[in-house]
C-alpha cells in the first residue's frame, strides 16, 4: 500500500468510526506516521480524502453493477435456488456487503447523511434502490424459468428486499465486521432462500 492509499484508509476508517467532522488533517497524519506536507503532496485538503474515498466507492459499485448485468438464468446452474445465490454472493456479499471497504463506506455515510447531501444520496442509492433493482431484475429473469408467477414478483422482491435490509443492519453494519457476523448473515441469508423458495 502506497502513502496515498495508506492515508485514504486510515481516513476511512476514522471517518467512519468519527464522522467526517470530527476527525482533522492533524489526526490522519498521526496515525499515518507522516508530517502534514506529505498529506498535502497527495491531497489538496481533508474533503479530497473524502471525495476520492467517494470517487473510489462509485467506481466500485459502477463495476459491480456491470457485473450483474452478466447474471441471468444460468442453464448450467442446477437449480433455481443456485441461480439467486450466485446472484447474493456475487454482489451483495462478496463483492459490496462484505468487502470491508465498502462497508466502511456504508457505515461513513450512515453518518454523513445526516450533514452531506451527496452522502445522503449516495447512501440511499447504494443500500437501497441499486440492490431492489437488481434484485427485481434477477427475479424477473428467475420467472422467466418458470420458478413463480409473474404476477407475484414485486411482492416477492420487497419481502426478500427488506429481510436482506433488516439483516444487514443487524449483523454488518452493527459493531465490527467480523468473519463470525459474516458466516451468520450468510447462513441466514441461505436459510430464508431455502425456506422461501423450496417447493
Amino acid at each position: 500500500m502506497n502513502t496515498r492509499e495508506k492515508i485514504m484508509d486510515v481516513a476511512l476508517h476514522m471517518f467512519s468510526e468519527r464522522g467526517y467532522e470530527a476527525v482533522s488533517v492533524r489526526d490522519i497524519c498521526g496515525e499515518v506516521g507522516i508530517k502534514e506536507s506529505t498529506l498535502y503532496y497527495h491531497f489538496k485538503n481533508k474533503k479530497d480524502i473524502l471525495d476520492s474515498l467517494v470517487e473510489k466507492f462509485k467506481s466500485h459499485i459502477d463495476s459491480l453493477l456491470r457485473h450483474v448485468d452478466e447474471i441471468d438464468a444460468d442453464p448450467d446452474s442446477k437449480n433455481d435456488e443456485d441461480k439467486s445465490l450466485k446472484m447474493m454472493d456475487s454482489y451483495m456479499m462478496d463483492s459490496y456487503l462484505f468487502d470491508p471497504f465498502c462497508n466502511l463506506m456504508l457505515r461513513l455515510m450512515m453518518i454523513e447523511q445526516f450533514h452531506n447531501e451527496e452522502m445522503r444520496t449516495l447512501y440511499e442509492k447504494t443500500l437501497f434502490t441499486d440492490p431492489y433493482e437488481i434484485q427485481l431484475n434477477v427475479f424477473k429473469k428467475w420467472a422467466e424459468t418458470g420458478a413463480f408467477s409473474d404476477m407475484d414478483i414485486e411482492m416477492i422482491v420487497k419481502d426478500y428486499h427488506s429481510y436482506m435490509t433488516m439483516l444487514t443492519f443487524k449483523y454488518l453494519l452493527n459493531g465490527e465486521l467480523t468473519e463470525k457476523r459474516k458466516k451468520a448473515y450468510y447462513k441466514e441469508v441461505h436459510e430464508y432462500m431455502t425456506r422461501r423458495f423450496s417447493a
